[in-house]
């Protein structure tokens, strides 16, 4: 019996809420197409202006520097050498040896970075080693020969 008289007590409850939203939808004035309503739900006039009211100007920034024009040197880059293109990393012969040698140099060097010492004098020898290979395998210029790989790896 009881559920019964909650079960109804609810029904009215909504019956009533649904009918008094009901009502207030009718009242209303349903909108015309193209009407635009601020954040009160009031209406906005929209006006037919064919101009807007935001207006600007471009400032014209007047400087008294004049641009100078870009010296040219005459001068040509120094080519290198050949013994100074094979020792240079400036850039990297399109080898896997070589790519590997030249991240594992930079590697070492960062290693260096801190200074050499005691406990990593041995980076220092390693990148002794590794400047050896790189002239010997030609990476700084056209890359190892097939015979190189051979001649050139360091032996333990």
């Amino acid at each position: 019996m009881l559920h019964f008289s909650l079960y109804l007590i609810i029904s009215l409850t909504l019956i009533s809420v649904s009918s008094a939203s009901i009502a207030n939808e009718q009242t209303s004035n349903p909108l015309p197409l193209g009407s635009m309503l601020d954040d009160k739900g009031q209406p906005i006039i929209h006006s037919n202006k064919s101009y807007t009211d935001l207006q600007f100007s471009v400032q014209k920034n007047k400087s008294k520097t004049t641009a100078r024009p870009l010296k040219t040197s005459s001068k040509k880059p120094k080519t290198k050498s050949r013994k100074q293109q094979l020792a240079s990393r400036s850039s990297v012969a399109n080898s896997p040896s070589c790519r590997w040698l030249n991240s594992r140099m930079s590697s070492l060097e960062r290693q260096l970075a801190v200074g050499v010492n005691v406990r990593n004098s041995h980076y220092q020898q390693e990148l002794d080693i590794r400047q050896g290979e790189w002239e010997c395998m030609k990476c700084g210029a056209e890359g190892p020969a097939q015979a190189d790989h051979a001649t050139c790896q360091y032996r333990r």
